[in-house]
């Protein structure tokens, strides 16, 4: 028998579909975006969605975003780099399109969307979580690989997201949830907070500070009894200052450096052996010099006794093993002769094989570890060092490179298919210290926008993103400010719409929030469009 399924119907299923996906499947983020896209193009009522675009003018800002790519393919010389980029674009194009010219959800009909993204991401952390506790067996060195389906930014962003929306289902009034209900949605806030911090992903953790400080500001006001609103707003207090606290003791921590007498150092080992004492290497570990009490004759045959990989060789992530166990030995307080090798157990030689040069990056649970080894990273790059292979200095290396280049092309960039090519040109003239495969883009979105199409370019690229929160009046919009304020800071750390899962995250939310939902009180105009004709073109099955 046939059975018709509603066009409406079916655009619900591909969103929620496309919410689901987004933290555990690129492909099928890629068969969410086709179904919603052909069930509008089905769906027919051409008609309407053409009044509705002449009269929206957010779609032609958020269009004309899309159109400096195009424009930017007249200056570019590698058109085959220029055309992936307009697909990778794509996203960002259509799903605008697409969902600000249907008509908007009710909170009915969002309930089930962002319920779709709770469950996915919620399954995504089962799944990560299972490895990192050893439950499914999967060989990792970092823990950033415990995300299997997407990057670990994008699943800490998405995390925070549905942490946010959690809040809301919770404390808010548009979605009148049971007790019960509100009882399972707190108890899995706890758990992706918690999983947040156990991913180490620092810009997603950083996300949650920063969002959910300036989100307490914002909504403060809301909050009628005086004496509960002047405590939420201590406890914010000690909480901002308790992060401070904690970063401080931080760097105090990693400088606070052994007292050493360096004209009373010992020239032997206890085996008679000589030390070599680097007194102009500063580096350090735990607040000991790496570079004193150094005897590699016994360091040698001490860890070749010990360990199946060789001293001369590599650990098991590519670094070369004698720098990783004398830093690791350091770390420590062990002198790196014979007499440090023989107080190594069996788990720190594991974690030396495994490629850690400190043995609090042994520490799972814990955050300190990767302060640690960002502040580690930045010292190491104020001294001179290479950054490659380090996520933070790699970083600063790609900012410094993209100054430059957006320095040298100011007005109207490079292009759209010129910016991969621009940054090789810049590593090579300026005879980077990089590494080949650690020469990348700016992972800053802005600062990619800035290099592709100039200043001016820049300039519209902000005009086209912020205007239409304005046109659309959702400044004040708990769900598109969340989003929003995340979105934009990802875009600092990396960049988001240069790949296909970071485009079509952004542009999903930005699409939905911004123009795929109904504001209170708000009269649906879309539905008086959308209405005038019966759907002609709904799915027969």
């Amino acid at each position: 028998m046939l059975k018709i399924i509603p066009n409406r119907t079916i655009y619900l299923i591909g969103l929620s579909l496309l919410a689901i996906s987004l933290p555990l499947s690129i492909f099928a983020t890629s068969v969410a975006e086709i179904i919603v896209i052909v069930n509008w193009i089905l769906e027919g009522n051409f008609r309407g969605k053409w009044q509705m675009f002449r009269q929206r003018r957010s779609l032609w800002l958020i269009g004309s975003i899309y159109l400096l790519h195009i424009v930017g393919l007249l200056y570019s010389a590698d058109l085959l780099y220029a055309y992936h980029d307009l697909r990778i674009n794509l996203p960002l194009l259509v799903l605008p399109l697409v969902i600000g010219t249907s008509r908007g959800l009710d909170s009915s009909e969002l309930k089930w969307v962002l319920i779709s993204l709770i469950a996915g991401v919620t399954a995504s952390t089962f799944i990560s979580a299972s490895i990192l506790f050893g439950i499914v067996p999967y060989e990792y060195q970092d823990v950033r690989e415990i995300s299997l389906f997407v990057s670990h930014i994008r699943l800490s962003l998405l995390i925070n997201i549905a942490i946010f929306i959690l809040l809301y289902f919770i404390f808010g009034t548009d979605f009148p949830f049971s007790r019960k209900i509100k009882i399972v949605f707190f108890i899995a806030l706890l758990w992706l907070t918690v999983f947040l911090f156990l991913l180490q992903a620092i810009t997603g953790i950083v996300a949650l500070m920063v969002t959910g400080f300036i989100l307490f500001w914002i909504f403060i006001r809301k909050v009628r009894h005086l004496v509960l609103r002047w405590f939420l707003v201590v406890m914010m207090i000690t909480v901002t200052f308790l992060v401070f606290s904690f970063l401080t003791r931080s760097v105090a921590r990693f400088y606070g450096v052994e007292e050493v007498d360096f004209s009373a150092l010992p020239d032997k080992t206890m085996n008679g052996n000589p030390y070599m004492h680097d007194l102009e290497n500063k580096q350090i570990e735990n607040g000991n010099y790496v570079w004193l009490y150094v005897c590699e004759e016994e360091l040698r045959p001490g860890w070749n006794a010990v360990s199946d990989l060789d001293y001369d060789g590599r650990d098991e992530v590519g670094q070369r093993i004698k720098f990783t166990l004398i830093r690791y030995m350091t770390s420590r307080g062990y002198r790196k002769d014979s007499a440090g090798v023989s107080r190594l157990t069996d788990r720190d030689i594991e974690l030396i094989e495994s490629g850690k040069a400190n043995y609090i990056y042994g520490e799972r649970i814990s955050l300190y570890p990767k302060v640690y080894e960002i502040i580690w990273q930045i010292d190491v790059f104020r001294r001179g060092g290479n950054p490659s292979g380090h996520s933070i200095t790699q970083r600063l290396s790609f900012l410094q490179a993209g100054f430059q280049i957006a320095r040298e092309n100011f007005w109207i960039g490079v292009g759209t298919g010129d910016v991969a090519r621009a940054f090789k040109t810049y590593y090579e003239e300026s005879d980077s210290q990089l590494h080949e495969k650690y020469r990348l883009r700016a992972h800053n979105q802005y600062l990619t926008y800035f290099v592709t199409f100039g200043c001016i370019g820049f300039f519209w690229f902000l005009v086209a993103l912020i205007w239409p929160v304005f046109l659309e009046k959702k400044w004040k919009d708990y769900l598109f400010v969340i989003f929003f304020i995340i979105g934009l800071m990802s875009m600092m750390n990396e960049d988001t719409l240069e790949t296909h899962t970071g485009n079509s995250y952004f542009a999903f939310f930005y699409a939905l929030f911004l123009l795929g939902v109904l504001g209170k009180g708000q009269q649906d105009a879309t539905r008086s469009i959308t209405d005038d004709e019966e759907p002609k073109n709904d799915v027969i099955t």
